[in-house]
């Protein structure tokens, strides 16, 4: 059995998506039992997120677009994206924002049109959430301030942290 590296798993519209290296989806109604998915891009899919009747997934490594959606799960189809290294996606407040390793922001209302937008610095932006009215991101890169917010995913502002730590998740709960 090849061994695939899951990096993230999200749950909407009653199932739960997990997204991996090779182009690997899995996916399972109880998160007990899953099942292989095929996707037709071998890239290294690093955050899924699901939000509007899409789940959508941002990809680090591969040729060309790096955004893949599903209405299902199961079924996916590549987007045209801004070049870049995407970690993380999320959805909240009727607009999908991801963030990139190498310094970029990306925003859509439907998952499948992609705007780049500008951070509010050059970090490597690892991870991004949504909640209460906020979007946080924070970065492995950067002197006292490795968390950038905005109340629109598009203007954002950078924030003091306490520790240059290497933050590679947020989430709101």
């Amino acid at each position: 059995t090849p061994r695939f590296d899951w990096y993230s798993v999200t749950y909407g519209n009653g199932l739960y998506v997990a997204v991996g290296r090779l182009g690997k989806v899995m996916t399972s109604p109880d998160g007990i039992n899953w099942t292989l998915q095929t996707t037709s891009v071998d890239y290294w899919w690093r955050s899924v997120t699901y939000g509007g009747g899409l789940y959508v997934a941002v990809a680090s490594e591969g040729i060309g677009n790096r955004v893949m959606t599903s209405p299902d799960g199961i079924n996916w189809s590549l987007q045209t994206t801004p070049n870049n290294n995407w970690f993380s996606v999320t959805y909240g407040n009727g607009l999908y924002v991801a963030v990139a390793n190498q310094d970029g922001v990306m925003t859509s209302l439907d998952g499948i049109n992609w705007i780049s937008r500008t951070s509010a610095a050059p970090r490597n932006w690892d991870s991004v959430t949504y909640g209460n009215g906020l979007y946080v991101a924070v970065a492995t890169t950067g002197t006292g301030n490795r968390v950038m917010t905005s109340p629109d995913g598009i203007n954002w502002t950078l924030q003091t942290t306490p520790a240059d730590n290497s933050w590679q998740s947020v989430t709101y709960g």
